[in-house]
């Protein structure tokens, strides 16, 4: 391409007259050189690289590049080597800035690993971009992997753990099979924790725990959503009963005694007029179940194969002397004798205190496992009462 200049008449007298030449001269002669292209061109780069993309299984994502300077057109040729591959080799459109990809991770598209490149050029150079890759959110496996199945005891214990690629997930749902296309979330309980967690821990595991496992993982997108994998590994366990005859126990609790004074009551009871609150009617005392003096949580209980959960908390209130038979009341019934824990039942401990003088009686907790199996009496946890029979009344009146 030739520089030339056209000279309007009156451009053309000017340059005579800055020239020394004879203005009325017709024509003059005018010396150009020819420049070439390359004497014009800016540097030619890239300035905007491809970058690495995550995103979830079945996505679209795009790399993209700019380049700038070059001598003519700019050219594009977009590459990518998969996993399996050593070499790059040509990959969509050509002649364009973006690259989508789409349903990647999916069966026949381009897998995390996916590496991609673009080639730049103008008529003279040809420039390489830096290698962008691409990660696929998605559920990689379970672990211990390599185990599909597993057979074990009753009171035996399992855990599984989902491994993921791609970006954090921000939530999990553990889930097990009903039926034919029934999938059920899974909620902690006795046997279960994590449920909605990376891993899933199976403790003294049930018979009724056998079945089919996998889950959901939702993972963050590039545009700010999140999308949702269900995971298409699973894992089958097979509970096998077993004949339980060990019986449950206490763990860290040891036996002892209790004065209930004034203080430590809950609630006395009294005849509602008010000039009979005296301490000699007092008659009864009432122990509220919520108690700090009991620590029976299920953190103290143990059996070999029931969770701790599950085990059947046995209490009543019996004499301290030989033959040590539950205390009554005036009409012959067992002052207390309950099953379960403290905490599942809407009345109190209740004492009677009798006529004058203080009363002694234990309080006997014991454990029933999902055998049937007893806490033996030597194991027992009991925790002797002294109930004085006057105490001050504390009144709000």
């Amino acid at each position: 391409m030739l520089m030339r200049t056209i000279l309007t008449s009156s451009l053309f007298l000017l340059l005579k007259l800055a020239s020394g030449i004879d203005p009325t001269a017709n024509s003059i002669q005018v010396t150009y050189q020819e420049v070439g292209p390359s004497a014009f061109a800016t540097t030619f780069k890239i300035t905007v690289q491809p970058v690495d993309l995550t995103d979830c299984k079945g996505n679209k994502v795009t790399f993209s590049v700019i380049a700038e300077g070059g001598v003519g057109a700019i050219h594009y040729r977009w590459k990518r080597k998969l996993p399996t591959e050593t070499i790059f080799t040509s990959f969509g459109a050509k002649d364009s800035t973006k690259l989508p990809v789409y349903n990647i991770g999916e069966r026949n598209e381009p897998p995390s690993g996916t590496q991609y490149l673009v080639e730049v050029s103008d008529q003279d150079t040809t420039l390489t971009s830096g290698i962008a890759v691409l990660t696929v959110n998605q559920i990689t496996g379970i672990a211990p992997t390599g185990v599909a199945s597993y057979t074990v005891n009753q009171g035996e214990n399992l855990w599984f753990k989902v491994l993921t690629s791609g970006n954090t997930p921000s939530a999990y749902q553990w889930i097990k099979k009903y039926g034919s296309n029934d999938w059920r979330d899974l909620a902690d309980n006795a046997t279960i924790s994590g449920s909605q967690r990376e891993q899933l821990s199976l403790t003294k595991l049930l018979v009724a725990d056998s079945g089919i496992y996998k889950l959901r993982v939702t993972f963050p997108t590039i545009n700010g959503g999140q999308c949702v994998e269900t995971s298409t590994i699973t894992r089958k366990i097979n509970v096998t009963p077993v004949e339980d005859h060990e019986p449950p126990v206490f763990r860290n609790l040891n036996n002892g005694s209790i004065t209930f004074c004034p203080v430590d009551l809950e609630k006395a009871d009294w005849d509602e007029a008010r000039a009979d609150i005296l301490p000699v009617r007092v008659n009864h005392y009432q122990l509220s179940k919520y108690s700090k003096l009991f620590d029976l949580t299920t953190d103290h209980f143990s059996d070999n194969v029931t969770p701790s959960a599950l085990l059947i908390l046995h209490w009543g209130i019996y004499s301290t002397l030989p033959p040590f038979d539950p205390v009554l009341d005036e009409a012959g019934t067992p002052l207390d004798n309950r099953t379960g824990q403290i905490s599942q039942h809407p009345e109190n401990i209740d004492f009677d205190g009798g006529p004058s003088g203080s009363q002694t009686c234990q309080i006997i907790f014991w454990l029933e496992d999902g055998a049937g199996n007893l806490t033996p009496d030597s194991l027992r946890y009991k925790i002797g009462v002294i109930i004085p029979q006057r105490p001050e009344i504390i009144s709000d009146f």
